[in-house]
């Protein structure tokens, strides 16, 4: 079987969940995700770019921050947020 062939159904079925109307469902995995990748953003990105040391309440701060903007996003653009922060909110899980 090729690659094209396996490939495809995949395809056309990501091709119909992103133009079929959001769903409470869609809305819901878009707050969690959503929340999760701002979390890690607001943190890593407090580490990224603040001058060090940075004390670990400003760090929490930025990370509550991010997530409560990242599930706002995700409850209003939830196919986005899904899409694009998604790898944000899998970091780590899977290193057991």
């Amino acid at each position: 079987m090729a690659i094209s062939s396996r490939i495809a159904p995949v395809a056309d079925r990501c091709r119909r969940w992103w133009r079929s109307p959001v769903s409470r469902r869609d809305r819901f995995l878009g707050g969690v995700i959503g929340g999760l990748g701002g979390f890690w953003g607001g943190a890593l990105g407090m580490l990224a770019f603040a001058h060090p040391p940075v004390p670990l309440g400003t760090m929490g701060v930025a990370a509550l921050v991010g997530a409560a903007s990242g599930m706002l996003l995700g409850v209003l653009r939830p196919k986005v947020t899904m899409v694009v922060l998604f790898p944000f909110a899998t970091f780590g899980g899977g290193s057991g």
